[in-house]
């Protein structure tokens, strides 16, 4: 690699480091190409040279989010049992929200993040992918059914994200949202578990995929 370019590379990481620390401390509409700029100490202009605008910065911190919940996610239910994989799944995602709660909100289209519905549900495709799988293996282990694949994605994003907020109340925290975590998904699951039936295939083909938190812009 030259010099030019291990330059342009480091220069790209720093914008997406600041750009996150800014938002850590002082919220996502805090984030501006100026404020960035002056941070690492370059003109405005040198940060355009990397990215468009603020939305590509955060386009780009979106993804590296999703990449991020995506990992702890697999790593939680890899050799796990099946039947607790939606159980693994959930823990890791309210892991994500507790320890990283700027990407949590990038991820979730909190306040003052400004990315749009559609480049969010792109931008969580693959953790969507692996939410329907993780609920069809515990199905096919079960004999539960029936399941749609897309209702319970659903209801497990929607359920994850109002327990995420209740962990980020002080008084609360997320010791108690993990242990409710635990009671709702059980109750979902045992929802599902009332009559049997062959499960849905994951990857048939399906009239809507929704992104975590995208439907009705909550």
């Amino acid at each position: 690699m030259g010099k030019r370019e291990e330059v342009r590379r480091r220069t790209f990481a720093e914008i997406l480091d600041v750009a996150g620390r800014m938002a850590e401390a002082e919220g996502w509409q805090a984030v501006t190409i100026r404020r960035i700029a002056a941070e690492i100490g370059y003109s405005a202009p040198v940060i355009y040279q990397h990215f468009a605008n603020k939305e590509a910065v955060l386009r780009k911190l979106l993804e590296r989010a999703n990449a991020d919940l995506l990992a702890r996610m697999r790593s939680a239910v890899a050799d796990e049992p099946a039947a607790r994989g939606p159980h693994l799944a959930a823990a890791a995602y309210l892991e994500f929200a507790r320890s990283q709660p700027g990407p949590y909100q990038l991820v979730s289209g909190g306040a003052g993040t400004g990315v749009d519905a559609a480049t969010r549900r792109a931008a969580a495709a693959e953790v969507l992918a692996f939410t329907r799988r993780v609920v069809h293996a515990w199905a096919a282990d079960s004999a539960a059914g029936p399941v749609d694949l897309d209702d319970a994605c659903d209801l497990l994003w929607g359920t994850l994200h109002g327990l995420a907020g209740i962990g980020s109340i002080e008084d609360v925290g997320f010791d108690r949202a993990l242990h409710l975590a635990e009671q709702a998904v059980s109750a979902l699951l045992g929802y599902w578990s009332a009559r049997p039936a062959p499960p849905a295939d994951p990857d048939a083909p399906h009239p809507h995929t929704h992104s975590p938190h995208v439907r009705g812009e909550k």
